[in-house]
C-alpha cells in the first residue's frame, strides 16, 4: 500500500525508544562531573517529572522505570493528559472477528517493501461513549511500537490537519463500532438508574485504561489542560511531542498556556520527532532581576546528535558532536557480541546502532554506558528467544 510512505496514519508513533533519551539527558544535567565539567548541576538530587500528554500507561511506565530503577534517581513522576483525551476505555474484538480485524489493520499499515505482523489492537472509547479510534501496536526494533487509527477524523501532523481512511477496514469496523456505542449509551444507562451492567458478549472491556495503568506504577494522572507543579521539590515538565499537536502558528500560545505554572529553578524539556528536524530543547527558569525567564541551556539534534548547551555564567554556546563517541561504542559492542555468539555483524548491527543512538542525548558517561549496553543486549536476547 503506497499510501503508508506518503499519508500518515497518525500525528505521533508512540515508541518508547523516543523518550529513553530523556534519562540520560537528565542524568548530565544532574552530574555535569561525571563529563568533566566544573559547573554546578542545573537539576537536583530530588526532582518531580510531569509527563505532559501521556495516552498510553506503558510509556510513561517504561520511562519512570528508566528514571528510578536504572538511574536510581530521586523522581517523583506525575502524568497528565487532557481531560477529554482521557480514555474511558479500551474494548477488544475477541475470538476470529477480531482476528480479521487484525490481519486487516496488518495489510494497512504494511507496505511493498516491509510487511508488518499486528500484535494487538483494540478500540478506545472517549468519555462521551464515541469509538475515538483503533490502537493497534506491531514491533519495530525490539520495542512495542503504538499508533491509532482515526478512522477518516482529522488529525494533527507535523503542525498540519491531515485525514486518512481505509474503505476496507472502515467497513469491517462499522458494525462493532455501532454496538459499542450502543452498550455505551446502555452502560450509562444503567449507571444512572444504578441497574445492573449489560453484557459484553463477543468483546472484553478494559475501564478506565489510562488511569489504572498509571496507578499500578505509582504515577499519578492529572486529567487537565494546564499541569500543576508539585510543590517542594524543582519540577521538569516534559512536553514529548505534546507541540505537535497543534498549528504551527498557535504552538507558541500553547506553549505558554501549558508551562504558565512552573516557578523559579524549574526544568522544560520539550522534544519534537517526526519533523524536518528532530529535536529537544531544554530550558532553565531563571531569576534576572525583579521576574523570572526562560533560558534555553540544550539544543540537541536527535537526527545528527549534535548537542548545543550555553557555557556556564556565559550567553556562548558550546558543540558536541555525540556521532563519534556513539559510533565508536556501536563498533566495540557490536564486534564483542558477534564474537561471543558466532553471528555476524549486519545481524546485529542495525539493532544495536538503533538502541544507543536513541539513548545518548548527552556525552556518554559510566552509568548512561552500562544502561544503554544493557538495554541493547535485553534486545538482542529477545530477537534470539523469538528466532
Amino acid at each position: 500500500m503506497t499510501a503508508h510512505t506518503t499519508v500518515p496514519f497518525v500525528d505521533t508513533n508512540i515508541i518508547p525508544d523516543r523518550n529513553v533519551g530523556i534519562g540520560s539527558l537528565l542524568w548530565d544535567l544532574q552530574h555535569p562531573g561525571d563529563a568533566g565539567r566544573d559547573e554546578p548541576p542545573l537539576l537536583g538530587p530530588a526532582f518531580a517529572f510531569i509527563d505532559v500528554g501521556v495516552s498510553r500507561a506503558q510509556v510513561a511506565v517504561a520511562l519512570k522505570t528508566l528514571l528510578a530503577d536504572d538511574f536510581a534517581m530521586d523522581v517523583e513522576y506525575v502524568a497528565t493528559e487532557r481531560p477529554e483525551a482521557v480514555p474511558a476505555a479500551s474494548v477488544w474484538l475477541v475470538g476470529e472477528p477480531g482476528e480479521t480485524v487484525r490481519r486487516s489493520v496488518a495489510r494497512m499499515i504494511s507496505t511493498t517493501q516491509t510487511a508488518r505482523d499486528v500484535d494487538d489492537w483494540y478500540f478506545v472509547v472517549d468519555r462521551e461513549g464515541t469509538v475515538a479510534s483503533v490502537t493497534y501496536c506491531y514491533e519495530l526494533h525490539g520495542n512495542e511500537v503504538w499508533e491509532a487509527y482515526f478512522m477518516g477524523r482529522p488529525f494533527m501532523h507535523e503542525g498540519e490537519r491531515v485525514a486518512f481512511s481505509d474503505p476496507e477496514l472502515d467497513a469491517l469496523l462499522a458494525a462493532d463500532v455501532m454496538r459499542i456505542e450502543a452498550g455505551m449509551a446502555r452502560e450509562q444507562q444503567a449507571h444512572a438508574l444504578r441497574r445492573p451492567a449489560p453484557s459484553w458478549e463477543g468483546y472484553r472491556v478494559q475501564w478506565n485504561p489510562l488511569q489504572k495503568g498509571l496507578a499500578e506504577c505509582g504515577i499519578v494522572l492529572q486529567a487537565t489542560d494546564v499541569p500543576r507543579r508539585v510543590p517542594g521539590r524543582q519540577n521538569v515538565l516534559f512536553l514529548g511531542n505534546v507541540l505537535n499537536h497543534y498549528p504551527r502558528d498557535e504552538r507558541a500560545r500553547h506553549f505558554e498556556r501549558i508551562t504558565a505554572d512552573m516557578h523559579e529553578d524549574d526544568l522544560i524539556v520539550v522534544q519534537m520527532d517526526g519533523i524536518e528536524t528532530p529535536s529537544i530543547d531544554v530550558f532553565h527558569l531563571a531569576r534576572h532581576g525583579g521576574g523570572v525567564r526562560r533560558e534555553r541551556v540544550r539544543w540537541i539534534n536527535t537526527r545528527t546528535l549534535e548537542v548545543r548547551r550555553r557555557a556556564p555564567d556565559s550567553r556562548a554556546w558550546q558543540l558536541l558532536h555525540l556521532e563519534p563517541e556513539v559510533r565508536q561504542l556501536v563498533r566495540r559492542l557490536v564486534e564483542d557480541f558477534c564474537r561471543s555468539h558466532g553471528v555476524g555483524e549486519a545481524d546485529v548491527h542495525g539493532r544495536i546502532s538503533h538502541v544507543l543512538r536513541t539513548f545518548f542525548r548527552a556525552a556518554p558517561v559510566d552509568a548512561t554506558r552500562r544502561i544503554a549496553i544493557q538495554e541493547a543486549a535485553r534486545r538482542l536476547s529477545a530477537d534470539a528467544a523469538r528466532c
